[in-house]
């Protein structure tokens, strides 16, 4: 087969940027062809395996450029509305998605999968198709208004504008045209899945569920063991991560929490808020935040962590989760989203409760039998999934295209 996989911008390193480049190499190994088309891919923060793939980046020509020019002059004399938006969104992320489907088309791919992290439902990326071959791999749900929303994903005034903006021709028509190619919907968890089919984003289109996986020659128990808790992922409002640092303030050893990952120039503020409240609740002497660590490191400290903390109530699939349990961690995490999923019954699953958090913590730091037993059932039932087995269920999906 002649696999595409169309992702807006690969420059993110998170776990559907991750399933991209893993697949990807398992389906050329299994003899398949795989092109990856982007419209943004910084070399200096993706993954270093993006690199070494078929990726091509799609840019605008000097043409459309001059029109994106000419709005923007225009917006800025209106403060009240700020039109610009309405036009990039409208006019730059429209023409390089239909782009995006040419390349794909003259290719002669047989299935194409875009990557959909939330930006606006479904700009026209299948539009050039002649036939329904795309594939939605759904990482969240597209916003939608109250009371449907999610509580994290209540989309602004100004998101709803440019939705409905988006609605008129030409950019209506194309994004209607392109539905119609499209061919499945594919989510992580059975959690999101549901989610999707009750807020009606599925249809009458297919549906399937293609878990992510993990690299088990990559991350592995060591049998290191160091005096901290760890949460690893991108640093981000949504992640809940004032439940860790409250419980840790509670317990009285001396382990600390370490918090790594990625953060946004946006959310530089959340960084600050999570300081204050580990110096609020006196431990800014244990709370250490690591930003943009390297993929080795990031390993590493999973490795010598003595547990791993994960309190968002959100996530759709929690890859950093399935990474923890594979180096043979004890995994604390709240009883939402798609990460019950993962861990199962080897996982300390909670309610997003800072009392239950603190009593459960503290048992696990505090009795290592308990702990290490934990460690273990989360490395057994991280055996169950691999990206050699994500890309067979992938394989197994696409086939009912």
């Amino acid at each position: 087969m002649r696999i595409a996989f169309i992702d807006q911008d690969l420059s993110a390193r998170t776990g559907s940027r991750r399933f991209i480049y893993e697949v990807a190499r398992q389906l050329e190994d299994l003899g398949h062809e795989v092109k990856i088309v982007t419209a943004g891919l910084n070399r200096q923060q993706c993954f270093e395996e993006v690199l070494s793939l078929h990726t091509e980046v799609v840019g605008e020509k000097d043409s459309f450029k001059k029109v994106l020019k000419r709005f923007s002059t225009a917006s800025k004399k209106n403060r009240v509305i700020d039109w610009y938006n309405m036009f990039y969104y409208n006019l730059r992320h429209a023409n390089l998605a239909m782009r995006m489907s040419k390349q794909v088309e003259e290719a002669e791919c047989d299935a194409a999968i875009y990557q959909y992290h939330g930006e606006h439902w479904l700009l026209p990326y299948f539009y050039c198709f002649k036939k329904p071959k795309g594939v939605v791999y759904l990482n969240v749900l597209p916003p939608m208004p109250p009371p449907l929303s999610l509580p994290f994903q209540e989309p602004s005034t100004e998101r709803r504008l440019v939705d409905k903006f988006l609605n008129i021709p030409p950019v209506g028509t194309w994004r209607k045209k392109s539905f119609k190619k499209l061919g499945m919907i594919v989510a992580p968890s059975a959690y999101l899945l549901e989610e999707a089919k009750s807020r009606d984003v599925i249809g009458k289109k297919k549906s399937s569920i293609v878990p992510l996986g993990v690299n088990h020659e990559e991350f592995y128990p060591t049998g290191e063991e160091e005096p901290f808790a760890l949460y690893a992922g991108r640093i981000h409002p949504h992640k809940s991560l004032e439940l860790a640092v409250l419980a840790m303030g509670k317990i009285k050893s001396g382990n600390s929490l370490v918090i790594a990952g990625d953060i946004d120039e946006a959310n530089l503020w959340y960084k600050v808020k999570l300081e204050a409240l580990a110096e609020k609740a006196k431990i800014s002497d244990r709370v250490k935040i690591i930003l943009k660590p390297k993929d080795s490191e990031m390993v590493r400290l999973m490795q010598k962590c003595s547990i791993f903390l994960f309190p968002s109530t959100i996530d759709t699939f929690g890859l950093v989760v399935l990474e923890a349990m594979a180096c043979g961690k004890p995994v604390v995490a709240c009883n939402r989203g798609g990460v019950p999923e993962i861990a199962g019954q080897s996982g300390l699953l909670l309610e997003p409760d800072v009392t239950q958090w603190q009593r459960t913590v503290e048992k696990l730091l505090s009795d290592s039998k308990f702990r290490h037993r934990k460690g273990s059932e989360a490395l057994e039932r991280s055996k169950e999934f691999s990206w050699e087995l994500a890309t067979d269920n992938l394989l197994q999906a696409l086939g009912e295209l």
